[in-house]
């Protein structure tokens, strides 16, 4: 919905968030939609909040339109659960640049096999970037 609305542009941001790419990241976005339904709430009431949710957040979803999931590391772990012995892991395999701004890779294994990798900002990054790489490249 942040990016649908084109939130990020009105977000402030510290110099370092703002040149990491914060206006993007879903994180930053999702906790901007859940303080703007917040502050509806108290300037409004629950009527009126409920009001914005279901125009904004459920009437698009109701229509059809289909919501990205971005928790690739659920997603991947209940398709291999379905399987009994299966055993998924992570492990970072690499970490580079300065402290303020460190990038890390990371791998997923299947039963001790690598079928996916991954980079990201953080260590969760760079597991759910694995995870996406897993799902999209294997079948599972």
């Amino acid at each position: 919905m942040a990016k649908r609305l084109g939130l990020g542009a009105y977000l402030r941001l510290g110099k370092g968030e703002d040149s990491g790419g914060g206006r993007e990241r879903p994180s930053i976005l999702a906790d901007a939609v859940e303080a703007i339904i917040a502050a509806i709430f108290l300037d409004g009431g629950k009527d009126e909040a409920t009001a914005f949710v279901r125009r904004f957040i459920l009437s698009p979803l109701e229509a059809g339109e289909k919501r990205a999931s971005s928790d690739y590391k659920t997603t991947l772990q209940e398709i291999v659960q379905r399987k009994i012995g299966n055993q998924l892991s992570y492990r970072i395999v690499g970490e580079s640049g300065p402290d303020h701004a460190k990038s890390f890779v990371a791998e997923v294994l299947l039963n001790g096999k690598r079928i996916g990798l991954g980079s990201g900002r953080s260590k969760k990054e760079a597991e759910q970037a694995a995870a996406k790489d897993a799902l999209e490249n294997n079948e599972l």
